[in-house]
């Protein structure tokens, strides 16, 4: 009976212990937060010159998780870890929202071993999920090649069903 009410208190003083700590961080304001641009300035550059290539009223989304483009059929739930934090560059869907190709733009920053072993994965999943993923390597893409990718999408992705393997496009423009 001892033990009992020794354990009793133990746990309540745990408990008090942790929401007094809880509160204790929510009024400290040790953490602040600061906006955040959601493009970096050479995403902008071609957004602009993805905009205006593309036809009107196809829709271009900026920065968006993998998560919210790629699930896992079949296996073990916990895989999802492998791509949901993952962020695609752009998302080119055709008017009413279907998805036709994503697009990486691959600077500097993806020359490293640890990028390249990060963009594998994103080209893994996305061919497995049969996701098309287009890469350039420069914001300056001509606006021809960009028309000749999109066209080729959109003709495609109406004929070809949900989870066909695509290959992941290089663009050394």
């Amino acid at each position: 009976m001892v033990i009992i009410g020794v354990l009793a208190c133990f746990i309540v003083l745990i408990v008090l212990g942790s929401a007094g700590a809880a509160k204790g961080r929510r009024k400290s304001g040790s953490v602040s937060y600061v906006r955040r641009s959601l493009m970096t300035s050479r995403e902008r550059e071609f957004f602009v010159l993805l905009r205006a290539a593309l036809p009107v009223g196809v829709e271009i989304y900026a920065q968006v998780s993998m998560g919210a483009l790629v699930d896992v059929a079949r296996g073990a739930r916990w895989e999802r870890n492998r791509f949901d934090r993952k962020v695609m560059d752009f998302v080119v869907c055709a008017v009413g929202g279907a998805v036709l190709y994503v697009i990486e733009l691959d600077d500097r920053s993806h020359a490293g071993e640890s990028a390249q072993r990060r963009d594998a994965v994103k080209n893994d999943i996305c061919a497995a999920a049969g996701l098309p993923l287009v890469r350039y390597r420069s914001v300056r893409t001509e606006a021809s090649t960009l028309r000749a990718d999109f066209e080729r999408f959109a003709g495609v992705a109406a004929s070809v069903s949900v989870g066909a393997v695509w290959p992941v496009l290089r663009c050394d423009v």
